[in-house]
């Protein structure tokens, strides 16, 4: 699948094609109006997904621009917008596009989104257990997923999934601590800043039932981690992976760590 992303937003590119290619998703992202339209133009996507609100050239000169052309009605240009204008709203129901979806919209209502529009492909389970063999992955490897924001557990699941790993994802300790199986995982993935325990206080209590457990404390950039980073304080089997982290990179740390 093709997708274009035009917003000028950093934050709302980063989200979406970190998902996008957890989705396996060919997602081409540009942040401004005028390079927008031109690759509208010249290019074929099975989605555009457009912000309204930008400098210079919005997203209603986009729309304007495709239809003066007559291209409006073959492309699936889905609107992407936090207004509340009624009147403009009505404008852009009207103006030819496919839909509107509202910001701030959760992983589920893109996820339903992008389902729409993607294409059939033939690809069978055989064929996806094949691909992953030929990269590598082995089908049997199990993943600890903790992370207290449910967007990010899910976005992490689908990367995971995605690659043939075997992921159990929970949203806090204590579901976590009461569903931990000795000797079970290869890996766990926790998030750092999470509510009444964070992420090296819970791998300390993992690893006490499972002393052969590797982990990543998944942090963002911000954060002060000098626990963790102090490799006299740090737990022999227990890496740092920093936020924002592209699914290349984080997926290439998880293997160097199984391997």
């Amino acid at each position: 699948m093709r997708m274009l992303l035009v917003d000028d937003s950093h934050e709302i590119v980063q989200v979406v094609s970190f998902y996008c290619g957890a989705k396996n998703i060919d997602c081409r992202a540009v942040d401004n109006g005028r390079e927008g339209l031109e690759r509208i133009r010249k290019d074929k996507f099975d989605l555009i997904l457009l912000d309204i609100a930008m400098p210079e050239f919005t997203g209603m000169d986009i729309i304007k621009s495709n239809k003066q052309e007559g291209s409006i009605e073959s492309k699936n240009l889905v609107i992407f917008t936090a207004s509340t204008n009624r009147r403009m709203l009505d404008e852009i129901k009207n103006s030819g596009v496919k839909e509107i979806l509202r910001k701030p919209c959760s992983l589920d209502d893109l996820t339903e989104l992008i389902e729409k529009y993607r294409p059939t492909t033939n690809i069978n389970q055989n064929q996806l257990e094949t691909l992953n063999h030929m990269n590598g992955v082995n089908p049997l490897t199990r993943i600890l997923l903790v992370d207290d924001d449910k967007d990010h557990l899910k976005l992490f699941t689908m990367i995971l999934e995605g690659e043939g790993y075997s992921v159990d994802a929970y949203a806090d300790h204590v579901t976590t601590l009461q569903n931990f199986r000795p000797n079970y995982y290869d890996l766990a993935l926790l998030d750092y800043l999470m509510p009444h325990l964070t992420g090296l206080e819970l791998y300390r209590r993992i690893w006490e039932l499972d002393s052969r457990m590797k982990g990543f404390i998944i942090t963002a950039t911000h954060e002060q981690l000098t626990d963790i980073e102090d490799k006299s304080q740090r737990p022999e089997n227990l890496k740092v992976i920093r936020k924002p982290i592209s699914n290349e990179d984080l997926l290439r740390k998880i293997n160097s760590i199984l391997n």
